[in-house]
């Protein structure tokens, strides 16, 4: 059994599968990472694969966590990070290690779902735009602030813009919160837009969109073209280099 962790700004996701089968899952907010210990309480695993993009203390708690998971005699705990060639992908990022290993292995996700040009998109506590084409070259991405960071942004650069609840829909935007809503869908499509163009220009072909994280149901309605929806696109991307590396996840 293969442990999968997810570590991001906001949540920590994990996932117990063996021979692609899910075991067990669940996620904690990053900011109470202590209670990992309680979560994994009785789980066992050969071996855990980690993206982690949320800081020292969360780093800190899961390893503390791990130390009770992992098998005595496979006590292995792999901290992904990002290279300039690996598990199909090869990076135009420069330095490649400092793209951040969630996009990387979301990347090699996207690849092993299909050969294809894809626009990686993962919407979260901030957005990524992610371009690769059907022969495994990343050519680079976007980042901008998710929509509550967009609304905070509003919330807190003026006097009378305040929405408790960030709602987006395609009917006319009649009040403030809608216009903050619909303002901020619009804005994040635009930086997805803007990459698919610049692919499609660059490979000569129409782009598929694979669409993921907590907040990606806020910017759905408002993507017309081609898109795959995944749960949890970093997961399997970890899945898929655990199975390079020889374990049967």
């Amino acid at each position: 059994m293969i442990l999968l962790v997810d570590a991001g700004n906001s949540r920590i996701k994990w996932r117990l599968q063996q021979r692609g089968e899910y075991l067990s899952a669940g996620g904690v907010a990053t900011a109470s990472c202590h209670e990992l210990v309680k979560s994994w309480s009785g789980i066992r695993a050969q071996a855990a694969f980690i993206s982690s993009v949320a800081g020292d203390m969360a780093n800190q708690a899961i390893s503390d966590g791990l130390a009770q998971v992992l098998e005595e005699a496979g006590n292995r705990q792999h901290w992904l990070a990002s290279a300039a060639q690996a598990h199909g992908i090869s990076s135009h990022y420069e330095p490649a290690t400092s793209l951040g290993v969630d996009r990387f292995v979301a990347l090699v996700a996207a690849r092993r779902r299909q050969a294809i040009d894809w626009v990686v998109v993962n919407v979260g506590t901030a957005m990524t735009v992610d371009m690769l084409t059907a022969d495994g070259q990343f050519l680079g991405g976007g980042i901008v602030p998710g929509p509550a960071l967009m609304r905070d942004a509003l919330e807190q650069g003026t006097a009378g813009v305040h929405v408790s609840v960030l709602t987006a829909g395609i009917a006319l935007p009649n009040d403030t919160p809608s216009a903050v809503g619909q303002g901020i869908a619009w804005a994040l499509w635009g930086v997805v837009e803007g990459m698919t163009r610049q692919l499609s220009q660059a490979v000569g072909r129409k782009p598929c969109i694979v669409l993921s994280g907590g907040a990606r149901g806020f910017l759905r309605p408002f993507l017309m073209s081609e898109v795959i929806e995944v749960d949890e696109l970093v997961l399997e991307g970890l899945a898929c280099i655990a199975r390079d590396l020889g374990y049967d996840a």
